[in-house]
């Protein structure tokens, strides 16, 4: 058998070239999954193929050649090493896992256990790096952009909106007064949100400027990192053909479960359903789970719920039925004056509510104003309504204050918002919405800087199972016992009669 496994330097891809047809299945592999077929308009089991490589072609000698990201190094070291020559095995380990040199010194930016994970990351040229909100993220960010800078390297620091990158920007300026970019464009900071629709990146010439600095980066440091792996995201990544070290932060890497994204069980279901963000960054090798927090998980018994009737065309299949489910749980009468009781009995409730623009709009309007003080945290930035109703764009650091000096009743953020939220003094969220891991862990960790947090859900009274809803709770409720699993977690109930 011929096998040859290389980085080829010009592309930054791993190159795999074989006679052996079987290599292809070592490649590939084949799960089902459940997901709803539009076609047959309902849900299904489907046999999904995902491949580990890129591009394939045909070569000369009945040979083939596959392409591969670098992130799939570790993967292919562990699976080919007993058919790769020693050269080939430490010319991959060198080119691709391990970095030349590294920093064995603590920084004394950071603290003692974000030294510890930082100095292990630095072992390597690309992998992820998951922890808990309050960790100090955007602190390791910044200390490892300036200290690449300083090494004489272009950095590139990617975040998936504005207001993450904002909050670097200005921790890089605070902690080392330095402006991003800088005058030598060997620092720079980039969204991926919008980035397809920039006008630079349409025209042509302008492009043809911007993928030259986007090869000369050489450090690519990013935050939210899952969220960044879409079109645009991959439009850039693509492009980044000089990066020799690729790290990614999140609290949430694998945004469908939050688990450790490892090769430690092959091509296991989390290998597999993030397979392109290991294509650019490899695997998890700091997978930090929250610690000494106490949760009380309470569950609000409500008939407000069982008064909800649903319609027929709730169901369409042609629709989002989803949303629509969502729409007529939250927009009831009897379920909106139980939101305003639950806001009553835990001050400076936050409630996101993803993409749920209707409920957010509806409870403003008819239930919210004039009753409660507000602040919205969405596209358009920071709003917030007074008790008369009037409605004033402020600043991040103004919503800081009015939080820490108690005047506001309720925030609420939409998906575009609470990602990057990070506000003083909150310790009770509602959750309304969705069991994806990504949202809900990212959500639950705006309340979550402290060490006691409320997590608040509402049921109905009478045990009624209600479509979509009901089973969202059951997830949400693995899925924080899951994660929080090393905290002390209380779970209680509370009649409606005692709000």
């Amino acid at each position: 058998m011929y096998l040859e496994i290389f980085v080829d330097k010009g592309t930054n891809k791993i190159i795999i070239k074989t006679d052996d047809p079987s290599i292809k299945y070592l490649l590939e592999a084949t799960r089902e999954e459940t997901k709803y077929l539009p076609w047959m308009r309902k849900w299904g089991t489907q046999k999904i193929t995902t491949k580990l490589y890129d591009r394939k072609k045909k070569l000369p000698n009945r040979q083939e050649a596959f392409e591969l990201g670098l992130g799939w190094a570790g993967y292919l070291a562990s699976m080919f090493k007993p058919y790769m020559t020693s050269e080939q095995y430490n010319a991959l380990l060198s080119d691709a896992i391990y970095s030349e040199n590294y920093r064995d010194i603590p920084f004394r930016e950071l603290r003692d256990y974000q030294n510890s994970d930082v100095l292990h990351v630095l072992k390597y040229r690309r992998g992820l790096l998951s922890c808990y909100t309050s960790y100090g993220k955007t602190q390791v960010i910044a200390v490892l952009a300036n200290y690449y800078y300083s090494l004489g390297k272009s950095v590139l620091i990617v975040t998936p909106q504005k207001k993450p990158r904002d909050e670097i920007v200005k921790r890089m300026k605070s902690l080392y007064d330095l402006d991003i970019p800088t005058k030598d464009e060997r620092l720079g900071c980039i969204i991926t949100a919008g980035l397809l629709n920039r006008k630079d990146v349409k025209d042509p010439a302008e492009l043809q400027k911007l993928e030259a600095l986007w090869k000369s980066y050489e450090v690519v440091l990013v935050d939210e990192v899952e969220y960044t792996i879409n079109d645009s995201g991959k439009f850039l990544y693509d492009r980044l053909s000089g990066a020799q070290y690729m790290i990614g932060f999140s609290g949430t890497s694998d945004k469908q479960n939050a688990e450790c994204i490892s090769f430690h069980d092959g091509l296991s279901d989390v290998v597999l359903r993030n397979r392109d963000l290991i294509s650019y960054f490899g695997p998890s090798l700091v997978f930090r789970m929250p610690i000494a927090m106490k949760i009380d998980n309470i569950s609000i018994q409500t008939s407000a719920l069982d008064m909800v009737k649903f319609e027929k065309s709730d169901f369409d299949e042609k629709s989002n039925v989803y949303q629509n489910v969502l729409n007529r749980l939250w927009t009831n009468d009897s379920v909106c004056k139980m939101v305003c009781r639950v806001i009553n009995r835990f001050p400076k409730l936050f409630i996101p509510l993803n993409n749920l623009n209707k409920v957010l709009n509806f409870w403003i309007d008819n239930y919210f104003i004039g009753k409660f003080k507000v602040i919205l945290v969405c596209s358009e930035g920071y709003i917030y309504y007074d008790l008369q109703g009037n409605r004033t764009k402020i600043k991040l650091e103004d919503a800081c204050n009015i939080i820490q000096n108690n005047e506001v009743d309720v925030i609420l953020s939409t998906s575009s918002g609470w990602r990057a939220l990070d506000f003083p003094s909150l310790d009770s969220i509602l959750l309304v919405s969705n069991n994806i891991a990504g949202s809900v862990l990212q959500a639950i960790g705006r309340v979550a800087r402290g060490s006691e947090m409320k997590i608040i859900s509402l049921a109905p009274a009478s045990g009624r199972k209600l479509p979509v809803y009901s089973k969202g709770v059951e997830n949400r409720d693995d899925l924080l016992k899951s994660y929080y699993k090393y905290c002390e977690i209380t779970d209680s109930e509370i009649n409606e009669i005692n709000l």
